[in-house]
């Protein structure tokens, strides 16, 4: 993963400021995909907010991103709130208020508000085994690192893997794309990602690896959502994104709101261009 620089105030700023900017068009109705009027009343400094807008045009300008959009709020207000550069590249078309960005790992927040919402139906609790759901993870192992041993030792769970460590990621799953350790180099190399594959067969790959550490002892950023994602499947009955759409995103008006970006010329057209293309076919 790519490290931001921080050699100065206005950099972090700046990387801050732009991860509040992604979200901007969440929820907003589709006549208000023009940007707000901003606060006559704000007490930030706006010599210095347009800083981080020079800053940002510099970064356009060298080649670091093709574009983004700025909003920053106070007590509710928009303070600044600016589109720069270009949304695609090959086409060159504008960055604007209303473009659709695709956020990494925001799958997990919204996975993990499907889960809670089965826990609050009183089909799912925290303390319940993940193995209760898929059973594959009743037999998970725990890779260990012995001194003078080359072969990874596998000890048993000293407990189980709950759904409170898949929601606060001490199951002891990780990730393979970093760190050096014999259990990520596994996970680095086996067949996670092979072929095409649902969630039911990419959870069943991921029970066949051992575990980074014991369930509840450490924190471990990895693959802990997909499998909570998985049992809201099992669950439900539904696909996650069918779930998720039917009891979270469209009740709040997400309907942009996608795990995957499969409609180039949809995100190429923003938000508001894609609700107009509905509305067009809908007379």
């Amino acid at each position: 993963m790519k490290r931001w620089r921080t050699d100065g105030w206005l950099r972090r700023a700046a990387a801050a400021l732009a991860l509040l900017t992604v979200a901007i068009a969440v929820g907003r109705p589709d006549g208000a995909c023009a940007e707000p009027p901003l606060s006559v009343a704000a007490s930030l400094s706006r010599t210095k907010l347009e800083r981080v807008g020079d800053y940002v045009r510099n970064e356009i300008a060298t080649g670091k991103i093709p574009g983004a959009v700025i909003l920053v709020q106070q007590h509710g207000h928009p303070v600044y709130f600016e589109s720069f550069g270009v949304r695609d590249v090959a086409s060159q078309l504008p960055m604007t208020a209303d473009s659709i960005f695709r956020l990494y790992s925001m799958s997990k927040p919204v996975t993990s508000v499907a889960a809670m919402m089965l826990v609050e139906d009183g089909k799912l609790r925290l303390d319940d085994p993940v193995s209760k759901y898929i059973p594959d993870f009743a037999d998970v192992k725990v890779g260990v690192e012995k001194r003078g041993e080359p072969a990874l030792a596998l000890e048993p769970l000293n407990r189980p893997i709950t759904i409170e460590d898949l929601l606060r990621h001490t199951s002891g799953l990780t990730y393979g794309f970093y760190g050096d350790s014999a259990v990520r180099k596994l996970y680095a190399n086996s067949d996670l990602f092979d072929g095409d594959f649902d969630n039911a067969r990419f959870v069943e790959r991921i029970a066949k690896l051992p575990l980074a550490e014991q369930p509840g002892t450490r924190w471990d950023y990895g693959h802990s959502t997909d499998v909570l994602g998985r049992v809201v499947e099992v669950i439900s009955g539904q696909s996650l994104f069918g779930f998720e759409k039917q009891r979270l995103l469209d009740p709040l008006g997400m309907t942009e709101t996608a795990s995957a970006r499969d409609d180039r010329d949809r995100v190429l057209r923003g938000r508001c261009g894609a609700a107009a293309a509905r509305r067009r076919a809908d007379a």
